[in-house]
């Protein structure tokens, strides 16, 4: 079966697990710290925090800002159901805009709609849905508008750039638009540690949160501690959680990103040799990718597509795994029956849904297997 995603796993990457594993450090060790400093350096941002997962990451971004719990947090129904969740860890409510028809992230026309009648709004969680990045100017403008926070959910779109209007280029995690941006690193990310996470940002005091509720709100640091009664004692200052990554996990982080940039360039030929083989099937739009001066890094390749059951289902007997990213968060019955939400709520998600397929991509993908899933699509629609 070719997958739509999968790891690219090589003998340096094994060998530095092995070696990590062979030391006096399996967690909490330097490696985490070297793998925080190299993913900073990577987007340009100042401070990094590596996390069990990138869900872990979202909860603790949603802690450390410091809101109103009145006030909701808005992000998109099309995302994966981490996103909304992490709100309600921290005991907050989502609330969702819809997305554009063409690009699938967050509309910010509507978002602007959204803000000029209910104010009542803390944080803003924009979704690079697929890789492709968000109007995030426009939306900062917003939030600095209406005194909110940017947390950019970026679990899709690690090595990925945009030019501001400034003609600035800006790195995805650099967090110039943004306090905190967010990362995955599950095994069909652009980098794996396995199961891990990390968030990156420029603002020390939620650094210094962060690393204070990754480990159960316990520090040992001697600046802080009410009290010192030798070298074992520590104190917990907050309810925190064992969002703990481990050395092994960061040494094949580390690995990873050295290639990051490599796979970023495969991915974007592929999503190019798809675009062209696709252009002139009326039956198939892909997502709006960027224009010549953007660079994506895409996770997915998400198009809507005429028949989609069908066609799933076509390709899964030729040995094609396919996927659909994401049923809309706002019609799970969770939230329907938590919130009220209901059919038709937001349309333009709801459309998208009914008509979306992400087909394999990932950089180690053989010419001659994308070659033979645009020939099976094409047949597909040649015959229905």
């Amino acid at each position: 079966m070719i997958n739509y995603g999968k790891q690219s796993i090589n003998r340096d990457d094994i060998n530095a697990v092995v070696e990590t594993l062979s030391s006096d450090w399996l967690t909490q060790g330097p490696k985490i710290r070297e793998f925080e400093l190299a993913l900073a350096d990577y987007c340009g941002a100042k401070y990094a925090v590596a996390v069990s997962n990138g869900t872990a990451g979202l909860h603790l971004s949603n802690l450390v800002i410091n809101s109103n719990p009145k006030t909701k947090i808005i992000t998109v129904p099309i995302t994966f159901l981490a996103t909304a969740n992490s709100i309600i860890y921290a005991d907050k409510d989502p609330a969702f805009v819809d997305i554009c028809e063409n690009s699938f992230t967050m509309d910010c026309k509507e978002l602007d709609r959204v803000f000029s009648e209910n104010n009542h709004y803390s944080a803003i969680i924009p979704v690079h849905l697929g890789g492709v990045i968000c109007d995030m100017e426009s939306i900062k403008n917003i939030a600095n508008k209406n005194n909110c926070w940017v947390i950019e959910d970026a679990c899709h779109a690690l090595g990925g750039e945009w030019i501001d209007s400034t003609g600035k280029k800006q790195k995805v995690g650099n967090c110039s638009y943004s306090d905190l941006t967010i990362f995955s690193f599950h095994p069909v990310k652009q980098i794996t540690t396995g199961e891990g996470g990390a968030i990156t940002t420029n603002n020390k005091e939620l650094y210094e949160k962060l690393l204070l509720l990754r480990t159960h709100g316990m520090t040992k640091d001697s600046r802080i501690l009410n009290e010192n009664h030798g070298g074992w004692y520590y104190e917990m200052h907050t309810l925190g959680y064992n969002y703990r990554i481990t050395d092994f996990q960061a040494a094949l982080g580390i690995e990873q990103l050295k290639r990051n940039d490599e796979w970023v360039k495969a991915r974007r030929a592929l999503v190019e040799n798809y675009d062209t083989a696709f252009k002139n099937i009326k039956e198939i739009r892909p997502q709006n990718h960027p224009d010549d001066d953007k660079g994506y890094s895409y996770h997915l390749y998400i198009i809507q597509c005429e028949k989609r059951l069908h066609l799933y289902e076509y390709l899964k007997k030729n040995g094609i795994n396919t996927q659909v990213h994401y049923i809309p968060i706002h019609l799970q019955p969770y939230y329907k029956n938590r919130y009220g939400y209901k059919p038709g709520d937001y349309p333009i998600s709801e459309k998208y849904y009914e008509d979306a397929l992400s087909l394999p991509l990932y950089p180690k993908l053989k010419n001659l297997d994308q070659k033979k899933i645009i020939s099976l699509v094409k047949k597909f629609y040649e015959k229905n």
